[in-house]
């Protein structure tokens, strides 16, 4: 049996050390050097680089709640946990954990790390659980093994989540990035995780803007566990409200339209625009108008309106098709984003060229030099051979309408100044002939 220690505890002599909380500055002279499993925690260590060296079967090392002020050096290569917690380390260097290629477990939790090296942890081929919780770092670690299965980083200052560091994860279980200063996270972040189980993201600085879409949509659809009690801090308007609680439009007003400009109440004329300039072949998929009127507009997919040749008007409509919409999204455009079917019965399906000839007064088509005589007939032919342009009758009536009261007005006005001018002329005879007739009477006296 080998002797214990003064001080300390040993339960399995020679295997299983504890000298806790004995205000040690330096290490025991008289642990076994078999000594397999050794805690010299709540001490006050400063230095114990190369110390350890001679302990060849050493697998457990607990150096927590020392003085610590960097990552001790020379430590035994057989190492598979090792715990740091609560000391004064501010940097790791890359070759501290060089030799420690059979290390599982790594706790760093609560020191003053706000660097670590790239690479420095990379060589760490066996590390599943890496906890860097309560430290000052602002970004993720880079090259980081993929072997680990939990990671957390819980309570430091990360502003982003770097997708090369993040996306080698591949066997990552549970990550922890709670208490820190995340404002969005970057599409696909989460995407090449297949083995994420658990994820913690409560307590940052999240914007509820645009750029949280992804996160928005991914915690809706996520099939894991994951904290979603998720509470925005800007913009002004939506601070201290849950993200989960909101709706996609009030997140980003302008998801539903192709840019900010551009007024949902426009997306019926410019698809009318398409729709009157696409050639017959390209409008293949359709012949009925009436009953694309009845479709609201939202519903619509490119493959039931134009075939898949026609690119251009098919990018026009993926502006407005809402194939990524979850169904709590849904349901919230169903209520309050309907657009009502008789938009499109009233959208006037012709040439941008031709619609210019409609305004001037005469109302006719005057033939332009790029149109023959024709042409023009055949597209004021039959609603069979052209169903496109006969589907506003409304708007004709009205245009007609309009130049007949017109043309009443200017009737009126004239028969007015006729009227006028015939009394005028009356008068003006009247007054001649009565002074005619006095002269008559005298002479003939």
């Amino acid at each position: 049996m080998s002797p214990c220690p003064p001080g300390c505890c040993c339960p399995r002599p020679g295997f299983l050390v504890l000298c806790e909380s004995l205000n040690l500055r330096s290490l025991p002279r008289s642990v076994p050097l078999s000594t397999s499993a050794l805690s010299v925690a709540r001490n006050q260590l400063c230095n114990v680089d190369h110390l350890l060296r001679p302990f060849s079967s050493l697998q457990e090392l607990s150096l927590s709640h020392n003085l610590l002020a960097r990552f001790p050096r020379g430590l035994p290569p057989s190492l598979e946990s090792l715990l740091l917690q609560e000391n004064r380390i501010t940097y790791i260097t890359t070759g501290a954990l060089r030799q420690l290629v059979n290390l599982t477990h790594l706790d760093l939790e609560d020191n003053h790390i706000r660097a670590i090296q790239p690479g420095a942890l990379q060589g760490l081929i066996r590390l599943q659980v890496l906890t860097l919780k309560g430290n000052n770092l602002t970004g993720l670690p880079r090259n980081l093994p993929p072997s680990l299965t939990h990671l957390d980083l819980s309570a430091n200052c990360i502003s982003t989540l770097d997708l090369p560091s993040l996306s080698p994860l591949v066997n990552l279980q549970v990550l922890k990035i709670n208490s820190n200063c995340l404002r969005s996270v970057p599409d696909r972040a989460f995407d090449g995780l297949p083995r994420l189980r658990s994820v913690d993201l409560t307590d940052n600085l999240w914007v509820c803007e645009c750029d949280i879409l992804y996160l928005y949509r991914w915690l809706l659809s996520a099939r894991l566990k994951v904290a979603t009690d998720l509470v925005c801090t800007e913009p002004v308007h939506l601070a201290h409200r849950p993200l989960l609680n909101l709706s996609l439009t009030a997140i980003c007003p302008r998801v539903l339209t192709p840019n900010e400009r551009t007024p949902r109440s426009d997306l019926n004329s410019a698809l009318g625009r398409k729709l009157a300039t696409a050639k017959p072949t390209e409008r293949s998929s359709f012949d009925n108008m009436e009953d694309l009127g009845n479709m609201p507009i939202l519903k619509l997919s490119t493959d039931a309106v134009f075939s898949k040749d026609v690119p251009e008007t098919r990018a026009l409509l993926e502006h407005f098709t809402l194939q990524t919409l979850t169904y709590e999204e849904c349901l919230f455009l169903n209520r309050t984003q309907s657009v009502s079917p008789s938009h499109l019965k009233t959208v006037t399906y012709l040439p941008d060229e031709e619609q210019k000839h409609r305004d001037n007064s005469s109302g006719r088509y005057p033939q332009s030099s790029t149109t023959s005589a024709g042409e023009t007939q055949s597209l004021l032919s039959t609603d069979r051979d052209a169903p496109w342009l006969t589907a506003a009758p409304r708007q004709f009536t009205q245009q007609n309408s309009a130049a007949v009261i017109s043309l009443l007005t200017v009737l009126c006005v004239l028969v007015t100044l006729l009227v006028l001018a015939v009394l005028l002329v009356l008068r003006l005879v009247l007054r001649r002939q009565m002074r005619v007739a006095p002269l008559d009477a005298g002479s003939a006296g």
